[in-house]
């Protein structure tokens, strides 16, 4: 079932943390953002980001788990969160990443946050939709 349907006004979620995941999130978000009127290729960037970060960080050392994702309208703002049950996010200068996914996201995203404990981390993005002139493209 496609996670978004003609009333689907949310998508929800639990993908297992593995890269086939960054595309099913990113389009069943992208949907929701373009039925909303969002920059769809800036919320396709942070959600790839996103869950890209948790699949290659989160789970480091240990069994990969599972990430989830939630996105809904709320006050014509696009509210996107991705969430993992990892290790939380600390510098790690052994890391072979290009560390350009936090200042991507932030960059894309009109706000952002980041909320990391040992018990995981969670990346809160809002995105306005775009002017009715900019959104017909």
């Amino acid at each position: 079932m496609n996670p978004v349907d003609p009333i689907t006004i949310e998508v929800r979620l639990d993908l297992p943390s593995e890269p086939a995941s960054v595309a099913k999130a990113r389009n069943a978000v992208a949907a929701l953002a373009d039925r909303f009127g969002v920059a769809v290729d800036d919320v396709k960037i942070a959600v790839s980001e996103a869950v890209g970060n948790a699949i290659v960080h989160a789970y480091r050392g240990r069994k990969p788990g599972v990430i989830r994702v939630f996105a809904r309208e709320h006050r014509g703002r696009l509210l996107v969160t991705v969430t993992d049950d990892g290790t939380g996010m600390a510098p790690n200068p052994e890391s072979q990443g290009l560390r350009l996914g936090i200042p991507l996201i932030t960059r894309v995203c009109d706000d952002v946050r980041f909320t990391s404990t040992d018990d995981g981390t969670n990346v809160s993005m809002s995105f306005a939709a775009l002017a009715p002139s900019a959104a017909a493209g």
